[in-house]
Protein backbone atom coordinates (compact mmCIF):
# COMPACT_ATOMS: atom_id res chain seq x y z
CA UNK A 1 0.00 0.00 0.00
CA UNK A 2 2.87 2.41 1.00
CA UNK A 3 4.60 1.51 -2.65
CA UNK A 4 1.24 2.35 -4.25
CA UNK A 5 0.92 5.97 -2.32
CA UNK A 6 4.32 6.76 -3.41
CA UNK A 7 3.85 5.92 -6.73
CA UNK A 8 1.08 7.97 -7.28
CA UNK A 9 3.06 10.77 -5.73
CA UNK A 10 5.91 9.86 -8.12
CA UNK A 11 3.65 10.16 -11.20
CA UNK A 12 1.90 13.41 -10.03
CA UNK A 13 5.65 15.19 -9.64
CA UNK A 14 6.39 14.26 -13.36
CA UNK A 15 3.37 15.61 -15.05
CA UNK A 16 3.44 18.61 -12.98
CA UNK A 17 6.80 18.97 -14.00
CA UNK A 18 5.67 18.47 -17.73
CA UNK A 19 3.05 21.00 -17.98
CA UNK A 20 2.53 24.82 -17.13
CA UNK A 21 2.12 25.39 -13.28
CA UNK A 22 0.09 28.35 -13.17
CA UNK A 23 -2.72 28.59 -15.54
CA UNK A 24 -5.33 31.77 -15.64
CA UNK A 25 -8.83 30.13 -15.46
CA UNK A 26 -10.13 26.82 -13.79
CA UNK A 27 -9.60 23.45 -14.47
CA UNK A 28 -13.29 22.60 -12.99
CA UNK A 29 -16.45 20.96 -14.20
CA UNK A 30 -19.73 21.26 -13.01
CA UNK A 31 -20.80 17.56 -14.06
CA UNK A 32 -18.16 14.96 -14.84
CA UNK A 33 -18.77 11.33 -16.53
CA UNK A 34 -15.97 8.78 -16.48
CA UNK A 35 -15.69 5.32 -18.11
CA UNK A 36 -12.68 3.55 -16.48
CA UNK A 37 -11.14 -0.08 -16.04
CA UNK A 38 -9.58 -1.54 -12.61
CA UNK A 39 -7.11 -4.18 -11.72
CA UNK A 40 -5.65 -6.04 -8.83
CA UNK A 41 -3.48 -8.64 -8.73
CA UNK A 42 -4.27 -9.92 -5.06
CA UNK A 43 -5.29 -9.46 -2.16
CA UNK A 44 -4.24 -9.75 1.51
CA UNK A 45 -4.41 -8.52 5.10
CA UNK A 46 -4.36 -4.52 4.81
CA UNK A 47 -7.22 -3.16 7.24
CA UNK A 48 -10.28 -5.87 7.68
CA UNK A 49 -9.74 -8.74 5.31
CA UNK A 50 -8.14 -11.95 5.86
CA UNK A 51 -8.36 -13.56 2.14
CA UNK A 52 -5.54 -14.11 0.23
CA UNK A 53 -4.31 -14.25 -3.41
CA UNK A 54 -8.02 -13.39 -4.53
CA UNK A 55 -8.26 -10.51 -7.96
CA UNK A 56 -10.05 -8.43 -9.12
CA UNK A 57 -10.76 -6.78 -12.65
CA UNK A 58 -13.63 -4.70 -13.46
CA UNK A 59 -15.00 -2.16 -16.55
CA UNK A 60 -17.58 1.16 -14.86
CA UNK A 61 -18.62 4.66 -15.30
CA UNK A 62 -18.81 7.18 -13.03
CA UNK A 63 -21.04 10.40 -12.25
CA UNK A 64 -19.77 13.28 -10.48
CA UNK A 65 -21.09 16.72 -9.32
CA UNK A 66 -19.39 19.06 -8.05
CA UNK A 67 -20.78 20.76 -4.75
CA UNK A 68 -18.61 23.22 -3.35
CA UNK A 69 -15.46 25.43 -4.43
CA UNK A 70 -12.82 26.57 -2.03
CA UNK A 71 -9.41 27.62 -1.17
CA UNK A 72 -8.26 26.51 -4.84
CA UNK A 73 -10.29 22.54 -4.88
CA UNK A 74 -13.67 21.22 -5.63
CA UNK A 75 -15.59 18.87 -3.22
CA UNK A 76 -17.93 16.39 -5.06
CA UNK A 77 -20.28 14.19 -4.82
CA UNK A 78 -19.02 10.81 -6.56
CA UNK A 79 -20.82 7.87 -7.59
CA UNK A 80 -19.43 4.78 -9.65
CA UNK A 81 -21.35 1.54 -11.23
CA UNK A 82 -19.71 -1.48 -11.87
CA UNK A 83 -21.56 -3.20 -14.34
CA UNK A 84 -18.64 -6.07 -15.85
CA UNK A 85 -16.75 -7.08 -13.00
CA UNK A 86 -14.77 -10.46 -12.54
CA UNK A 87 -13.23 -12.16 -8.70
CA UNK A 88 -11.01 -14.84 -8.64
CA UNK A 89 -10.56 -17.10 -6.18
CA UNK A 90 -7.91 -19.22 -5.57
CA UNK A 91 -9.15 -23.07 -5.11
CA UNK A 92 -7.62 -26.53 -3.79
CA UNK A 93 -8.14 -29.39 -6.15
CA UNK A 94 -8.59 -32.61 -4.02
CA UNK A 95 -8.13 -35.90 -6.20
CA UNK A 96 -8.59 -39.02 -4.67
CA UNK A 97 -7.57 -42.49 -6.08
CA UNK A 98 -8.59 -45.85 -4.33
CA UNK A 99 -7.35 -48.72 -5.44
CA UNK A 100 -8.25 -52.33 -4.26
CA UNK A 101 -5.84 -55.11 -4.20
CA UNK A 102 -8.46 -58.00 -5.55
CA UNK A 103 -7.04 -61.48 -6.41
CA UNK A 104 -7.76 -60.82 -10.13
CA UNK A 105 -6.75 -57.68 -11.27
CA UNK A 106 -6.41 -54.56 -9.10
CA UNK A 107 -9.77 -51.98 -9.54
CA UNK A 108 -8.83 -48.27 -9.09
CA UNK A 109 -11.70 -45.79 -8.63
CA UNK A 110 -10.92 -41.56 -8.29
CA UNK A 111 -13.09 -38.70 -6.71
CA UNK A 112 -12.26 -35.16 -7.45
CA UNK A 113 -13.91 -32.33 -5.67
CA UNK A 114 -12.83 -28.22 -5.34
CA UNK A 115 -13.17 -25.97 -2.69
CA UNK A 116 -12.38 -22.40 -2.04
CA UNK A 117 -9.61 -21.54 0.43
CA UNK A 118 -8.61 -18.67 2.66
CA UNK A 119 -4.86 -18.31 2.91
CA UNK A 120 -2.46 -19.60 0.29
CA UNK A 121 -3.28 -22.89 -2.02
CA UNK A 122 -0.05 -25.07 -1.12
CA UNK A 123 0.05 -28.27 -3.61
CA UNK A 124 0.58 -31.47 -1.53
CA UNK A 125 0.28 -35.50 -1.87
CA UNK A 126 -0.26 -38.02 0.72
CA UNK A 127 -1.17 -41.69 0.22
CA UNK A 128 -2.02 -44.64 2.59
CA UNK A 129 -2.21 -48.24 2.71
CA UNK A 130 -4.03 -51.40 4.36
CA UNK A 131 -2.82 -54.26 4.11
CA UNK A 132 -5.08 -57.74 3.45
CA UNK A 133 -6.79 -58.95 6.27
CA UNK A 134 -9.68 -61.62 7.16
CA UNK A 135 -10.49 -62.16 3.73
CA UNK A 136 -11.02 -58.27 2.85
CA UNK A 137 -8.20 -57.11 -0.25
CA UNK A 138 -5.76 -54.55 0.58
CA UNK A 139 -6.50 -51.26 0.02
CA UNK A 140 -4.37 -47.79 -1.27
CA UNK A 141 -5.12 -44.27 -1.24
CA UNK A 142 -3.75 -41.47 -2.85
CA UNK A 143 -4.65 -38.02 -2.40
CA UNK A 144 -3.55 -35.42 -4.35
CA UNK A 145 -3.78 -31.51 -3.68
CA UNK A 146 -3.35 -28.91 -6.44
CA UNK A 147 -3.86 -25.20 -7.24
CA UNK A 148 -6.36 -23.73 -9.42
CA UNK A 149 -8.20 -20.67 -9.83
CA UNK A 150 -12.13 -19.76 -10.03
CA UNK A 151 -13.98 -16.80 -11.41
CA UNK A 152 -16.70 -15.28 -10.62
CA UNK A 153 -18.46 -13.03 -12.62
CA UNK A 154 -19.95 -10.15 -10.26
CA UNK A 155 -21.49 -6.59 -10.06
CA UNK A 156 -21.35 -3.70 -8.29
CA UNK A 157 -23.30 -0.27 -7.59
CA UNK A 158 -21.68 2.40 -4.87
CA UNK A 159 -24.11 5.66 -4.64
CA UNK A 160 -22.39 7.13 -1.86
CA UNK A 161 -18.92 9.12 -2.76
CA UNK A 162 -16.99 11.69 -2.72
CA UNK A 163 -13.86 13.17 -4.83
CA UNK A 164 -11.61 16.41 -3.04
CA UNK A 165 -9.87 17.70 -5.96
CA UNK A 166 -6.59 19.84 -5.57
CA UNK A 167 -5.01 22.54 -7.34
CA UNK A 168 -8.27 23.46 -9.54
CA UNK A 169 -6.27 26.23 -11.25
CA UNK A 170 -3.76 23.88 -12.84
CA UNK A 171 -4.63 21.29 -15.49
CA UNK A 172 -2.47 18.68 -13.39
CA UNK A 173 -5.20 17.94 -10.15
CA UNK A 174 -3.99 15.37 -7.41
CA UNK A 175 -7.09 14.15 -5.60
CA UNK A 176 -8.13 11.89 -3.20
CA UNK A 177 -11.58 9.62 -3.24
CA UNK A 178 -14.10 7.36 -1.42
CA UNK A 179 -16.97 5.54 -2.26
CA UNK A 180 -19.42 3.05 -0.36
CA UNK A 181 -22.05 0.40 -1.74
CA UNK A 182 -22.40 -2.91 -2.74
CA UNK A 183 -21.25 -6.13 -5.00
CA UNK A 184 -23.45 -8.84 -6.24
CA UNK A 185 -21.73 -12.20 -7.63
CA UNK A 186 -23.22 -14.94 -9.35
CA UNK A 187 -22.02 -17.36 -6.37
CA UNK A 188 -20.82 -16.89 -2.95
CA UNK A 189 -17.50 -15.04 -2.84
CA UNK A 190 -14.37 -15.56 -1.48
CA UNK A 191 -15.68 -18.98 0.00
CA UNK A 192 -18.91 -21.43 -0.42
CA UNK A 193 -20.34 -20.89 2.67
CA UNK A 194 -20.06 -17.07 2.01
CA UNK A 195 -22.60 -14.71 0.41
CA UNK A 196 -23.26 -13.83 -3.07
CA UNK A 197 -24.11 -10.36 -1.41
CA UNK A 198 -21.13 -7.90 -0.12
CA UNK A 199 -20.93 -4.55 1.27
CA UNK A 200 -18.30 -3.02 -0.67
CA UNK A 201 -16.10 0.32 0.21
CA UNK A 202 -12.66 2.06 -1.34
CA UNK A 203 -10.70 4.63 -0.71
CA UNK A 204 -7.66 5.91 -2.70
CA UNK A 205 -5.53 8.86 -4.13
CA UNK A 206 -5.04 9.94 -7.73
CA UNK A 207 -3.83 12.16 -10.28
CA UNK A 208 -6.30 13.57 -12.70
CA UNK A 209 -4.25 15.54 -16.21
CA UNK A 210 -6.91 17.92 -17.72
CA UNK A 211 -5.73 17.78 -22.10
CA UNK A 212 -9.07 20.20 -22.06
CA UNK A 213 -11.18 21.79 -20.10
CA UNK A 214 -13.64 19.80 -20.79
CA UNK A 215 -11.51 16.13 -21.09
CA UNK A 216 -8.79 15.03 -18.94
CA UNK A 217 -7.44 11.07 -17.81
CA UNK A 218 -6.54 9.85 -14.18
CA UNK A 219 -4.30 7.51 -12.71
CA UNK A 220 -5.50 6.18 -9.47
CA UNK A 221 -4.58 4.03 -6.73
CA UNK A 222 -7.34 2.58 -3.66
CA UNK A 223 -7.61 0.28 -1.15
CA UNK A 224 -10.68 -1.76 -1.89
CA UNK A 225 -12.56 -4.06 0.71
CA UNK A 226 -15.78 -6.29 0.34
CA UNK A 227 -17.50 -8.83 3.15
CA UNK A 228 -20.85 -9.73 4.27
CA UNK A 229 -20.82 -8.20 7.89
CA UNK A 230 -21.50 -11.64 9.03
CA UNK A 231 -24.48 -12.71 7.39
CA UNK A 232 -23.22 -16.12 6.19
CA UNK A 233 -21.52 -18.65 8.05
CA UNK A 234 -18.30 -17.07 6.52
CA UNK A 235 -17.17 -13.66 6.10
CA UNK A 236 -13.43 -13.21 5.67
CA UNK A 237 -13.44 -10.30 4.03
CA UNK A 238 -11.33 -9.55 0.84
CA UNK A 239 -8.70 -6.18 0.77
CA UNK A 240 -7.12 -5.53 -2.13
CA UNK A 241 -5.07 -2.86 -3.89
CA UNK A 242 -6.33 -1.56 -6.77
CA UNK A 243 -5.16 0.10 -10.13
CA UNK A 244 -7.67 2.66 -11.90
CA UNK A 245 -7.47 4.33 -14.94
CA UNK A 246 -9.80 6.45 -15.80
CA UNK A 247 -11.29 8.89 -19.10
CA UNK A 248 -13.62 11.52 -18.19
CA UNK A 249 -15.55 14.56 -19.73
CA UNK A 250 -17.96 16.88 -19.21
CA UNK A 251 -18.46 20.14 -18.28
Amino acid sequence: MRACVWGVVFVWLVLAGSLSAQQADEFSRKNTWTVFAEYSNTSSPILMGSARQRKLADLGGAYTRRVVRFWGSDLSYHVEVRPVMFESDPVQIIKETTTLQVPNAPVTTSETSTTAVVGPCRPSSSSISFPPSNGFPGVTENFNDICGRQWTFAQAFSPLGFKYSMRTRHPVQPFIVGTLGYMYSSRPIPLADAEAFNFLFNFGAGVEVFRSKKRSVSLECRYNHFSNRDTAPANPGTDNVMFKASYSFGR
